[in-house]
């Protein structure tokens, strides 16, 4: 089995390598695990994880699980509290469109694009099915809907317009990217995200970024210790 764990910054991918550490030597040898930097936003998400995906296929190791993790913004701080952790199940592309004079339009809006087009459905990126191992790592996070810019919503304007389109959960800069790319190169994937901030918070010397990373790293200690013991159950599957 060969897992791969991304994230958008080194300090974020941190919280894996350090939580892997503590099983490693129960993981050696039954599993191969991956880290990579996707770097910021979409266009750098797509690039480097669809290049690593077929490598990895092309090479006849591909990939069981992909796993994006990360710190992000919530838009629901009830639901989502600062340190919370969040399974992304559905994404949407937040700010890919037209902006007119009446308001914003997706590209589904303006039937630019078919929004029953795969990998899309009703303009929105979902989840694969998951083998009943990674199920069972999945359904110990509490499910939310992401939404992805590649402009950090500030105002009141932009995010009642986001919360009015999509109903988001959890705003991030690369989770949709990571949706389209394992969703075409058909590999299961999982997104784990750890609120730092309230969307609209312009200030980001106001996020708390230090907690974020601790819950993530706990959430990814939890995801290894599952994994050990489904090891040890006979539950694991490619």
């Amino acid at each position: 089995m060969r897992i791969l764990i991304c994230a958008a910054e080194q300090e974020e991918l941190d919280c894996a390598i350090q939580a892997l550490r503590i099983y490693e030597s129960k993981i050696v040898g039954k599993a191969q695990i991956d880290f990579m930097l996707t770097g910021i936003g979409t266009t750098s998400t797509c690039y480097r994880l669809a290049k690593k995906l077929v490598e990895a296929e092309t090479a006849g190791e591909k990939y069981s699980l992909a796993v994006n993790i990360g710190i992000a913004g919530s838009y629901d701080l009830e639901k989502f509290p600062v340190g919370s952790i969040a399974l992304i199940e559905k994404e949407y592309f937040g700010d890919l469109g037209f902006m007119t004079a009446s308001g914003f339009l997706t590209l589904f809006d303006s039937n630019t694009l078919d929004s029953n087009l795969f990998p899309f459905k009703d303009g929105a990126l979902e989840m694969l099915p998951l083998t009943d191992y990674f199920n069972d790592i999945a359904s110990t996070y509490k499910r939310a809907t992401g939404v992805t810019v590649q402009t950090i919503s500030g105002g009141e304007e932009t995010c009642n317009r986001l919360i009015k389109k999509y109903s988001p959960h959890i705003e991030t800069m690369e989770g949709a990217a990571f949706f389209y790319v394992c969703l075409n190169e058909y590999v299961k994937f999982i997104q784990l995200r750890s609120v730092s901030n309230k969307v609209g918070e312009e200030n980001t010397a106001k996020w708390e970024t230090p907690k974020a990373l601790e819950s993530l790293k706990e959430a990814m200690k939890e995801f290894f210790r599952l994994f050990v013991d489904n090891q040890h159950k006979g539950l694991v599957q490619v």
